[in-house]
């Protein structure tokens, strides 16, 4: 991964490439790993390295997600041509003593490969919300791709897992898993299939996955979800999770070289 810190006048900005984004959308796509501005509030002093690094990668779009209360960093951002995307929020469950039964049965397994198309399929439309969809600017067929992309390459992660929830042999969502070192669990992607989706099978889905993760011995449960998907926000609720954190998310789209 190309990276490279930009620093100047008491701002610093750094920044990489982010390949996997890359072949999904067919340009190179960036992202910002953390921003400090100067004494007077602003990155424009970084503007125009910044400008020359994005045109040396041929950049078409930046991304950057920060802490929902650097609101000066953010006004930094759009002043020099980023935009505000969404908010994300960081639903965390502390305990999992006290899980509610499911109302259905779900069996929850680890997928094989002869799953990965099914899986990919499901994470391709299942997705309403998101940055990549949600920026009117860019194709919504790129983010049904990344989603796509995310199984297909979460299947060879090292830390990662993809478990398949079915309902009488049917496949009704998954999810990716990773098991951290202090014992807690993070959801990286988790999706209902479309033809299951309104039939009230989410919050069983949900707390058979709960359930298995306090089997596990897991001491807690944390995921990212977009802050325009309120059935997802009213369903963690239901579940007992409570918000641990929340971040503004912001691109800029850039004219190509040439």
């Amino acid at each position: 991964m190309t990276t490279t810190t930009i620093e100047r006048n008491g701002a610093k900005m750094t920044i990489s490439l982010v390949p996997w984004d890359a072949e999904i959308f067919g340009f190179p796509v960036a992202q910002i790993a953390d921003l400090e501005v100067g004494e007077d509030g602003s990155a424009k002093e970084l503007l125009p390295e910044l400008d020359a690094w994005c045109a040396i990668h041929d950049v078409r779009l930046i991304s950057y997600r920060l802490d929902h209360e650097r609101l000066r960093e953010s006004m930094a951002l759009e002043a020099i041509g980023f935009r505000f995307v969404e908010m994300t929020y960081g639903p965390r469950l502390k305990s999992l003593d006290d899980i509610v039964a499911p109302d259905h049965l779900i069996h929850v397994t680890q997928a094989s490969s002869a799953d990965l198309e099914s899986i990919e399929e499901i994470a391709y439309s299942a997705f309403k919300t998101g940055r990549f969809l949600l920026d009117p600017r860019l194709d919504p067929e790129l983010s049904n791709r990344r989603y796509a992309n995310w199984v297909r390459t979460s299947f060879n992660h090292a830390r990662h897992s993809v478990l398949k929830a079915e309902v009488h042999g049917d496949l009704a969502g998954f999810f990716i898993v990773e098991h951290r070192p202090d014992g807690g669990v993070y959801w990286h992607l988790t999706a209902i299939a479309p033809d299951w989706q309104g039939k009230g099978m989410g919050l069983s889905v949900w707390r058979t996955m709960l359930t298995r993760h306090r089997g596990e011995g897991a001491t807690y449960v944390e995921t990212t979800i977009s802050g325009h998907n309120v059935p997802a926000i009213n369903l963690y609720g239901r579940l007992g999770f409570s918000v641990a954190s929340a971040q503004m998310t912001f691109h800029q789209l850039r004219v190509p070289n040439g």
